[in-house]
């Protein structure tokens, strides 16, 4: 007889809980950051930028969480989880103080280091996008211990 695939497991809403204080108190590090240092007015930070992100965070997690459902009914498994999608801090100091902040101070125009931000992203993305094709490769060759490395700290 076949298990039955549940959408709640017990630890769940530890998770949902985690996640959400964790993202919440990003999105209030990226608002101090962008409206502080960068000097990104309050229409375009609260009008466009955070509805944006919540948006993302909205479709990126129910994206993750219906590629687990289909993995977790492809091995018939209920321990499989998403991964979670969400702004990261230490990303956020990099490119607010090493890319968008030398461009801010020299143009003195938050426009400018608003797009050199989102020209980053773009490449970022080329990267990522990229990365997919040659990360099984990666995978196979590098030992497992360096690539468990980076969450360890």
């Amino acid at each position: 007889m076949e298990k039955q695939l549940s959408w709640w497991e017990p630890g769940d809403l530890n998770g949902f809980f985690g996640l959400g204080t964790n993202v919440l108190v990003n999105l209030m590090i990226l608002t101090t950051l962008l409206k502080y240092v960068i000097g990104i007015p309050d229409g375009v930070l609260f009008g466009t930028i955070l509805p944006a992100i919540g948006l993302m965070l909205f479709l990126g997690n129910i994206y993750y969480a219906l590629m687990a459902r289909r993995l977790a009914e492809r091995e018939g498994r209920n321990d499989v989880t998403a991964l979670p999608s969400g702004p990261s801090v230490p990303h956020m100091f990099f490119v607010v103080f090493l890319v968008m902040l030398p461009i801010k101070v020299s143009t003195k125009s938050w426009e400018a280091a608003w797009a050199a931000g989102l020209i980053w992203v773009f490449v970022e993305g080329i990267v990522l996008f990229l990365g997919a094709f040659i990360g099984p490769t990666i995978r196979k060759l590098a030992p497992r211990a360096a690539l468990l490395g980076t969450l360890a700290g």
